[in-house]
């Protein structure tokens, strides 16, 4: 679920992208899945979905990764850079966005597994100053169930997307928006919250996120392109560029002047801000759907009783999410999804069918967005009956429709 949405000069940070047809390569295919190919006639309907989402949204790049039992599929397709007409390859880092988040809670949860935060603190004995902090839990911030604002649409935040942000800047701007639920009594959305979990990481761990991150997540499971930048927008060689700055509609294609990749990440920071890269995200997909990192009692509690939920938009589409403890589950698949200028994406897997999906698209927005595409490739291998609860016909029908902004 995670998304990051907001505005940027008076526009959604969301943007659409042109389909181009030109084919990358596929360096990711052979990778340590076990597995040859899948059968011929099932790689033929993945492709299908590929083209349909490409059509349909006008994407300029899409990269879809799949690892199962039953085989492998990466493609990479279209171009990484309008100006220069250069391929699209599977081995490009990209902005994660919101799937940010999934990393920022599972540093919160290795804390309280170390004894180091409870998941019953309130905020205030963290940061001070959070409208309601006294009676929000970390629990309730993990979940969005605060009752906080989303506080990225600030105009404070939104004047300095284009500059760059601190941390100190984000909390106080965001603080000032009055929550929009008391706590504990509603699912809301709120890239806020993960901003102060992000702080939380800071104050109980000892070290800032962008280094808890390396020494916490990234090295361990050995992720080499995977990090929160700490300037610029993080992105090294090769990368693919992103469009949409907020002018471009869900199925408009844009152009070299949409792009929006040198964006810095710092406003984004703790709900948003990291890159990464396919083959980086197919490991930590597996290690945060298995709770690699945790505690075995922490992962239990992470995953009793995830909230059902819907985003605004109907940006997942017409079936079932539900919100764990840093997280998006549907259909047994767990992990993240993000949303923000120039890229949308969606990293999901599967402990009990040991499969991991991933979609990225280099425009925001799209009118067939990621999550749905990735249940609508999953149900080509699997069948229907996984309980996404809804259709593949339903799963490629675009969800969000108009213009940008």
């Amino acid at each position: 679920m995670g998304r990051c949405r907001g505005r940027l000069l008076g526009a959604l940070v969301l943007v659409s992208v042109l389909a181009l047809s030109a084919c990358g390569s596929n360096d990711d295919s052979t990778e340590s899945s076990g597995s040859g190919p899948l059968d011929a006639a099932t790689e033929a309907k993945l492709e299908d979905i590929v083209r349909r989402f490409q059509d349909t949204n006008r994407t300029p790049g899409v990269v879809v990764g799949i690892w199962s039992p039953k085989g492998a599929f990466v493609s990479a397709t279209g171009v990484a850079d309008l100006a220069t007409e250069a391929p699209l390859r599977s081995d490009m880092q990209f902005k994660i966005a919101s799937q940010t988040k999934t990393f920022t809670a599972n540093l919160v949860l290795q804390l309280v597994g170390e004894g180091k935060v409870a998941l019953d603190d309130h905020i205030s004995k963290w940061v001070k100053g959070v409208p309601n902090g006294d009676r929000i839990t970390i629990r309730q911030l993990l979940n969005h169930t605060s009752g906080l604002a989303d506080g990225f649409t600030s105009p404070t935040v939104q004047s300095k997307v284009q500059t760059g942000c601190t941390v100190a800047e984000l909390l106080t701007a965001e603080a000032k928006f009055p929550p929009v639920a008391p706590p504990g009594t509603k699912w809301s959305y709120s890239n806020y919250g993960y901003n102060l979990l992000g702080r939380v990481v800071e104050l109980a761990g000892g070290q800032d996120l962008s280094a808890a991150v390396q020494q916490r997540i990234a090295r361990p499971l050995g992720l080499r392109r995977t990090l929160l930048p700490t300037s610029g927008n993080g992105l090294s060689e090769p990368f693919t560029h992103g469009y949409g700055l907020g002018d471009v509609g869900p199925t408009q294609a844009p152009t070299a002047s949409d792009d929006a990749t040198d964006l810095p990440a710092s406003c984004l920071w703790a709900h948003g801000g990291m890159v990464s890269t396919l083959s980086d995200m197919r490991v930590w997909s597996r290690a945060l759907a298995t709770g690699e990192l945790l505690e075995p009692e922490v992962w239990a509690e992470a995953t009793k009783n995830p909230i059902p939920f819907t985003f605004a938009g109907n940006y997942n589409g017409p079936g079932k999410w539900r919100y764990g403890l840093g997280f998006v589950e549907t259909g047994g698949f767990i992990g993240g999804e993000g949303s923000f200028a120039g890229y949308e994406s969606t990293a999901m897997y599967s402990p009990t069918r040991r499969t991991a999906i991933e979609v990225v698209s280099t425009k925001n927005p799209n009118a067939i967005t990621p999550p749905p595409m990735f249940q609508a490739l999953a149900m080509a291998i699997y069948g229907t009956d996984i309980g996404f609860g809804l259709t593949p016909e339903q799963a490629l029908a675009p969800t969000l429709k108009g213009a940008a902004g």
